[in-house]
């Protein structure tokens, strides 16, 4: 009997979060979608109507929350709105009896996540964070290359993620307002932590310098991509403006030492004009990996090892892998068992690939008691790591994860709590 679950964000995220629901459907039968929600009825509709268009059944739509949740029999909430609102909405399922599912970053502070955590293990429910990026098999081949030792001991690395200017992303001001998403460091950066912490293992000691380089940015004309996923929406911050007054920074330069003695060079800034550039790289004792590229299928691990001129890539990477290495089951019914190197999917595919086995993996869990692979504790960690920069940055010094993660040091964090009342 399939789980009734409802979606709470209908903006660009809760579309594409339907796109892989209607990919889940395709292969499992263990979920239902019989409601949706968003305080703009009109986006609400629009989701509703795509849902009907490829599930030949209509979610019914709502624009009052707790409404939905008193009227409909739900099982299970997934959660794809602005951060700020995380913890609330999610807080009241777990009360109403509802396993959650939520968008990263698991919230908008860590006092935020906390209360998560603590809500989801009072009602004994399942918290699951829908961190894709791990999921894609490129990365998973990544982790079991550095796990088999393929570069030897991981000694130091470099992330660094660069650019935005001036545009505000997908044209929503909430991802660049401090109070509303924490700022790009937070919205985007959480991923590159998650990966961080999937390939090298905890972070302890985190020190950074910190800016906010552009404070006015701009609505601009989305590409034919973006207009598929964002087209319907519109932002309720300034909608009329073009240009918009934001507050939360937007570049983060910092060093990360892991537990295990590995040093990394971490940087994520949105506020870099005419040019784009992403590199990630893992150096160990033996030699070099270049981190693949999520959702891309085809930007896989490059590896060059010492004395060797040779870069190992595509299926020479296979032989490096134990010999039963495989993909779990709900991975293998989209990838295959095997492990692969490459795949052809459009990014679209590609992400709403991935969504449909976080949510495989959330009906599983709730049905088992089992936790899910990114829990309160995975999802608050990512989150600590890339708040670690904007603390270290506002205070000065440097921190450690343990104390973001508990609140011992939450500086740049005290107002946002304060204005959300967490």
């Amino acid at each position: 009997m399939a789980l009734n679950i409802a979606l709470v964000g209908c903006g660009g995220m809760g579309l594409r979060h339907l796109h892989g629901f209607i990919e889940h459907s395709k292969k499992f039968d263990s979920l239902e979608m019989i409601a949706v929600c968003d305080v703009n009825e009109a986006a609400a509709r629009h989701v509703a109507d795509v849902a009907e268009e490829h599930l030949g059944r209509r979610p019914k739509v709502y624009t009052d929350f707790n409404a939905m949740l008193a009227a409909e029999p739900l099982d299970l909430l997934d959660i794809v709105t602005d951060t700020r609102m995380h913890h609330t909405f999610a807080e009241a399922a777990f009360e109403a009896g509802l396993h959650v599912m939520t968008e990263k970053p698991i919230g908008i502070t860590l006092k935020a996540g906390r209360r998560m955590r603590d809500a989801a293990q009072k009602s004994g429910k399942i918290l699951s964070v829908a961190e894709n990026y791990r999921r894609d098999p490129l990365c998973r081949l990544a982790k079991a290359l550095i796990d088999n030792g393929a570069i030897g001991q991981p000694r130091m690395a470099m992330d660094v993620h660069l650019g935005g200017g001036d545009t505000l992303m997908h044209n929503t001001a909430w991802r660049a307002m401090k109070s509303r998403g924490g700022g790009m460091v937070i919205d985007a950066g959480v991923h590159a932590a998650d990966l961080l912490l999937f390939y090298l293992g905890d972070a302890t000691r985190i020190y950074a310098e910190t800016g906010i380089f552009e404070t006015t940015r701009y609505r601009r004309e989305m590409n034919a991509n973006l207009k598929k996923f964002y087209g319907h929406r519109t932002d309720d911050i300034q909608a009329e403006n073009e240009a918009v007054q934001v507050d939360a920074i937007d570049s983060g330069f910092g060093v990360i030492r892991f537990e295990s003695g590995a040093i990394c060079n971490f940087t994520v800034s949105e506020a870099v004009k005419a040019h784009q550039f992403a590199m990630g790289t893992i150096h160990g004792s033996l030699g070099t990996m270049t981190m693949p590229g999520p959702r891309s299928g085809v930007n896989g691990a490059v590896i060059q090892l010492d004395g060797d001129d040779r870069k190992i890539s595509g299926d020479d990477l296979l032989s490096m892998v134990p010999a039963d290495f495989r993909h779990d089951d709900i991975t293998a019914a989209y990838f295959g068992a095997a492990p692969i190197s490459a795949y052809d999917m459009p990014f679209e595919q590609a992400d709403r690939t991935l969504l449909a086995i976080e949510y495989e993996e959330f009906a599983r869990c709730a049905i088992s008691g089992e936790q899910p692979e990114v829990d309160a504790t995975v999802g608050m960690k990512a989150l600590a790591l890339s708040y670690a920069l904007l603390e270290s940055g506002e205070i000065g010094a440097p921190v450690t994860l343990n104390e973001v993660m508990d609140g011992t040091v939450a500086e740049y964090q005290r107002s946002i709590d304060e204005e959300n009342r967490v």
